[in-house]
């Protein structure tokens, strides 16, 4: 268990050392990402736990269960896939030790049963994403960066003080220290980790980083960085102190899954588009707030990677993120593997967006909110259907065959899961779909940017502190 943590770590110390050999250090990403999903089979069917240290109730404690598999698995599918793609990129051994290092604190975080542990690392990925989306050094990816690492810090300061109150209350760092708590410990918690969340409102630096970072980091912030929060919340709502906060999350998981659908409907830009259904997907995710949160976070990783690979790609290749300008130009193979993506996101029949979304909405605890649930679904499809019904060029061009690598490990991914997991019910996710494209052909004409007010700086700080006052004093009346 500790390999997975460690190996990682291990190659990005080496990929450091080594920084200006650049084909080295590819190599040894390869080899590490690789060599950490080997590991993955001989962890993951064994509920396995250890302690490191001897320090009592405020050791380090690692264990594995049925909510962090998927999350581990993600990591390694998207980290691989993530380093072929960026094979012939010119990338040096810097970047390729920030991306293992982050991998190693990831798996890191997922496997921590102790909540200062989890401060730590949630910091270190913290600054390592700020530094990732700052890469290239462009002004926008610099304000992005900016942005999310001021709000991010922010939260974060939040968390510290609530696992202090914890600390405090029962005289451990421990998880399950969080059965007892006061209500303001938890909502310090809650507020402190939702900045990172993706959710609307509280993650307003989300558009912003996603579009304008590096083309294989925009994947990492999407299918990884804000699944932080949704695997964190799933975890500590099994636990009583937290239970009071179901319906929170089933409400502001609902307002995301619309809202985010409204702004990436109205969307021009491509990667954009991409970003807001990160908000989007989320939301479905803390409906439920139980495994098959968990799971959809694992497909949503898998899809969104491979959405955000090949609209990175064709952007850099055709020089514009404004998919109105890609018709005609962009090859058959990079339109098969955009369609595979946008089926899956949509919830098509057969694939893994399919299967993890139906099960979240079939378990829907009551009839408005699988109403809500299809709305926000057909909306889903609606925006996707602008990829759908884009023309590919005549070129018999491909793209290079790391490339295509890296999108045929995706796709198998989504496919393979679809199957797997299909039932006969899920075909009436087809329905949402159908609606989702009658309303695009209907409505495309009168679509048009909304504006991106909560965006702006002062704006999403002000949103994210006023909720977070709000929950404070819901707080103070539901303890007194």
């Amino acid at each position: 268990m500790i390999a997975l943590v460690f190996l990682p770590v291990l190659g990005g110390v080496i990929c450091l050392v080594l920084k200006k050999r650049k084909n080295v250090s590819l190599i040894i990403a390869i080899v590490t990402a690789l060599v950490g999903g080997s590991v993955l089979p001989f962890v993951i069917f064994d509920n396995a736990s250890i302690d490191i240290g001897n320090w009592g109730s405020l050791g380090i404690g690692l264990a594995i269960d049925e909510l962090a598999i998927p999350f581990l698995l993600s990591t390694f599918i998207v980290m691989l896939a993530v380093i072929l793609n960026s094979i012939k990129k010119g990338y040096d051994g810097f970047f390729y030790a920030l991306i293992l290092i982050l991998y190693g604190t990831l798996n890191s975080i997922f496997l921590s049963r102790d909540l200062f542990s989890i401060f730590v690392t949630v910091e270190l990925a913290s600054i390592i994403s700020f530094i990732l989306v700052s890469y290239e050094k462009k002004p926008r990816q610099a304000w992005a960066s900016l942005k999310y690492l001021l709000l991010s810090s922010l939260g974060l300061n939040f968390y510290l003080l609530g696992i202090g109150i914890v600390y405090m209350e029962t005289g451990s760092f421990a998880m399950d220290s969080l059965e007892q708590v006061s209500t303001i410990a938890t909502v310090l918690i809650f507020g402190g980790l939702a900045v990172k969340s993706g959710l609307f409102f509280f993650s307003m630096w989300l558009p912003d980083a996603h579009s304008n970072a590096p083309i294989e980091v925009s994947p990492i912030l999407s299918g990884l960085i804000v699944k932080l929060d949704v695997y964190l919340s799933i975890r500590f709502i099994t636990y009583s102190s937290f239970g009071w906060m179901r319906d929170t999350y089933m409400f502001i998981g609902i307002v995301s899954a619309i809202v985010g659908v409204v702004f990436a409907v109205n969307s021009k830009n491509a990667k954009r588009l991409l970003a807001y259904h990160t908000i989007s997907q989320v939301g479905f995710m803390l409906v439920n707030c139980d495994k098959s949160s968990a799971w959809h976070g694992f497909s949503h990783a898998i899809f969104k990677t491979l959405l955000f690979l090949v609209v990175g790609n064709i952007s850099e290749r055709l020089g514009t993120k404004e998919y109105t300008k890609w018709s005609g130009k962009i090859t058959r193979v990079e339109y098969a593997f955009l369609l595979i993506g946008s089926l899956a996101i949509a919830g098509f029949p057969m694939t893994s967006g399919c299967v993890t979304k139906e099960i979240i909405i079939h378990g829907a605890c009551c009839p408005s909110l699988k109403i809500l649930l299809l709305i926000a679904s057909a909306g889903t499809a609606m925006s996707f259907s602008k990829f759908i019904f884009l023309k590919p060029g005549k070129s018999s061009s491909r793209p290079a065959a790391n490339t295509v690598a890296a999108y045929s490990i995706l796709s198998g991914v989504i496919i393979v899961h679809g199957i797997i997991g299909f039932e006969i019910y899920m075909f009436e996710s087809l329905f949402a779909v159908i609606a989702g494209v009658a309303a695009y052909l209907l409505l495309r004409k009168f679509l048009r940017p909304l504006p991106v007010y909560f965006e702006r700086i002062d704006s999403a700080l002000s949103s994210y502190l006023v909720l977070f006052l709000i929950s404070i004093v819901l707080a103070i009346i539901l303890s007194s």
